[in-house]
């Protein structure tokens, strides 16, 4: 029979068609509480009929192992082994070798859209995080060539696209390069010679693009030898002779590149406003000047000093065409040469046709020169003493003509404005980059050529 202690609660699970009837009797305080059997009845429906608790309550809810498994096995279809009781079931409601003791395992198929090649390039990412220096390298080559503007500010050149054009000209004009290592490297070495003999020394760290690119950078930024050394992982040596092989390799292949227009070329590109005030002007000239380190030898002090900047420098006279394009630039001579002396001993005066006008300012004392050309030097008026009084003075038409004379020579106050730019000729030229000095200025001639025109139609 059952117990007649009132139940209070009532639980009913389902486990598929299984159900279980839990009678759970109320909270037992009295501690004489009877005790009760645990019976288990199963009926025709499957029902599973707990009527009470074995052993003394002492109190407490719930009371621990009262239904205890045999196994943790999974069980077997049909069969759910319980203390004391043997329930028939269906089916196993735990599949697999979850609760079985016998392990197994086996190769299952795992799909994944990742190809063969961005295996590969995963591959390629773990090896460079294996050395730091060269994937800093990469980082920075990277970040160089990025978009146009940054190939503009780390390198001078307008485009991405013109960048990767000068490189393509470089690469065909010499697949090798022969690195400059000081005095008597110019001579052949023997794997030259012979090209069984492999050659002797470990493999260069950077590929010709990222020497390209670490000349050019430090070209416009002017950085140091031990920044860039710490940027591109290699040694301060390494870099000053990429730099130098560099540029002087770029100097002999750019160099013929700075030519003087022909008329036919000059009369096609010439923006409307020179041909409307100026048609015949070919050139517009003008001297400019560069810092350097004070030399030790007096002499040198001496052939240096520019009374016009009063600081030791470099001067170099430069051309410009009437679009702003460099079209002449002389190599570098002491600060203390007049413009009439460049003028006359650098071979601009080589490339004056017959009929050819030339803008300069007051300074350049040249008509005589030009005139043994036959060609006409355009310049402002000078001033005249007044005869009224002290002083100088112009008259309204030679006013008009210097506003008109200074509005079209400040082209080329502009191309040197953007020529310097490029840091190692605006900064205080170090005495160790004087050999490399004319060939640093006529390559950043011709870089601000690939901008855009100063001058618009």
């Amino acid at each position: 029979m059952r117990s007649t202690t009132s139940i209070s609660k009532r639980e009913q699970c389902m486990v598929k068609d299984t159900q279980f009837d839990i009678s759970v009797p109320p909270r037992v305080d009295s501690p004489a509480a009877s005790e009760s059997v645990l019976q288990t009845q199963i009926n025709n429906d499957n029902s599973l009929f707990v009527a009470g608790v074995s052993g003394e309550l002492n109190g407490s809810w719930p009371v621990n192992q009262e239904i205890e498994v045999t196994d943790h096995e999974c069980p077997t279809v049909g069969s759910l082994s319980v203390t004391g009781t043997h329930v028939e079931m269906d089916h196993c409601y735990i599949s697999g070798s979850f609760c079985s003791n016998d392990m197994s395992t086996r190769d299952i198929g795992i799909q994944t859209t990742l190809t063969t090649a961005d295996i590969k390039v995963l591959e390629e990412k773990s090896t460079k995080l294996e050395d730091p220096e060269k994937l800093m390298r990469e980082l920075f080559v990277n970040k160089v060539v990025k978009d146009d503007k940054n190939v503009q500010m780390y390198t001078g050149l307008p485009s991405k696209t013109i960048l990767n054009g000068v490189y393509d000209i470089l690469e065909k004009a010499s697949p090798t390069l022969k690195y400059w290592s000081g005095q008597g490297s110019a001579a052949k070495k023997k794997y030259q010679k012979d090209s069984l003999n492999a050659k002797s020394g470990p493999k260069r760290k950077l590929s010709r693009f990222q020497e390209f690119v670490l000349t050019l950078v430090r070209l416009r930024l002017a950085l140091t030898t031990f920044v860039m050394a710490d940027l591109f992982g290699v040694s301060t040596s390494r870099v000053s002779q990429v730099f130098t092989t560099w540029i002087n390799f770029m100097f002999t292949i750019f160099k013929p590149l700075l030519k003087w227009p022909s008329r036919n070329v000059l009369k096609k590109f010439m923006p409307s406003s020179f041909r409307a005030k100026f048609p015949n002007v070919n050139c517009i000239i003008d001297c400019t000047e560069f810092f350097i380190k004070k030399p030790r030898n007096p002499t040198a002090q001496s052939q240096t000093f520019s009374s016009y900047k009063h600081h030791n420098t470099y001067k170099a006279l430069v051309g410009v065409s009437p679009s702003g394009a460099f079209s002449f630039i002389s190599n570098l001579w002491g600060g203390n040469v007049s413009d009439r002396y460049i003028t006359k001993e650098s071979g601009f005066l080589d490339n004056i046709q017959p009929g050819d006008e030339i803008m300069a300012d007051r300074g350049f004392l040249i008509r005589d020169l030009l005139l043994h050309r036959r060609a006409k030097l355009i310049i402002p008026p000078f001033t005249r003493k007044c005869s009224w009084g002290k002083g100088k003075y112009l008259s309204a038409s030679e006013i008009l003509r210097t506003r008109n004379i200074a509005k079209f020579r400040i082209h080329v106050e502009r191309a040197i404005g953007r020529l310097k730019t490029f840091h190692m000729l605006s900064n205080t030229m170090p005495t160790n980059l004087k050999p490399l000095a004319d060939q640093m200025l006529v390559i950043c001639a011709f870089l601000c050529n690939l901008q855009k025109p100063l001058v618009k139609k």
